[in-house]
């Protein structure tokens, strides 16, 4: 690695996300994300405001990209671009949060897998909690309610070495030079890309804030999902599965919860850039 590389990344594709940008970037930081490859997808609030002392300070690259559908092409954009920026780049959504539940840093874990390609990791999928309207606070500590079910847990989201990336089919995987194949938390070759036989995220997981709040989730269905370009499931549909979207108290997450209310108190636009 050159001094001037990061050791782990994330891109991510984003649309109206101001009031979820400082909290989900700062969390980052703290699992030990040094850099962020953002691309604005036809944003209409004051996202670029939340993210100026980040760009300034070289933590953001921001790039907008109207595209629609744009999830994929803009993964291929910043695989081509920023590869030999990064050793490893974790692509996830503005609703997922990477994290160790153990608080070791995922930098850390990832040094472990130095020789895989890849690196999948589990959802945990939380529900709105019974929250209709956004409520005040940490959207960390607000969603605290999760399924067990394996049909929601067992999908995965991937952290790659980008310069073994041969292709990107879709958001959840990626095909690697010479059929290399990514691991688990467990260092277990993944057979079927978008999933995993067993849910395991005691090491590594994607905490995937899938509703938020119910007027956030109702919102959402007006947009097109940002890699098909169709509307994404009707609540309606979540709501015959509510019951699992909140069937346990999970709190993994708030190990950080402390730090990051100090981090994000520590400056009156909630960055910590210096």
């Amino acid at each position: 690695m050159s001094e001037s590389m990061a050791y782990l990344s994330v891109c991510a594709i984003y649309r109206d996300e101001e009031h979820y940008l400082r909290e989900w970037i700062e969390f980052h930081r703290l699992v030990g994300v040094e850099r962020f490859f953002l691309y604005n997808n036809l944003s209409l609030d004051d996202h670029r405001e939340v993210l100026a002392p980040y760009v300034e300070a070289g933590i953001v690259t921001l790039t907008d990209w109207p595209e629609e559908p744009g999830q994929m092409s803009a993964y291929e954009h910043c695989l081509a671009t920023f590869a030999d920026d990064s050793r490893w780049i974790a692509f996830i959504d503005l609703d997922e949060f990477l994290f160790s539940p153990t608080k070791a840093a995922v930098t850390e874990i990832l040094a472990e897998f130095e020789d895989a390609p890849g690196v999948v990791v589990n959802w945990a999928v939380f529900g709105p909690a019974d929250h209709a309207t956004p409520p005040a606070g940490l959207l960390i500590e607000n969603y605290t309610r999760r399924t067990t079910d394996p049909e929601f847990n067992h999908m995965v989201k991937s952290i790659v070495d980008p310069r073994r990336v041969n292709t990107a089919p879709g958001p959840h995987y990626f095909t690697y030079v010479g059929e290399a194949l990514a691991v688990d938390e467990n260092g277990d070759r993944v057979q079927s890309r978008n999933v995993t036989d067993q849910v395991s995220f005691s090491r590594l997981r994607i905490n995937h804030y899938v509703t938020r709040s119910r007027e956030e989730y109702e919102r959402k269905q007006a947009i097109l999902n940002a890699h098909t370009r169709t509307l994404k499931v009707p609540i309606k549909n979540y709501e015959r599965r509510y019951e699992k979207l909140n069937e346990m108290q999970c709190d993994a997450i708030h190990v950080y919860l402390e730090d990051l209310r100090r981090v994000l108190a520590s400056d009156p636009r909630g960055s910590r850039v210096s």
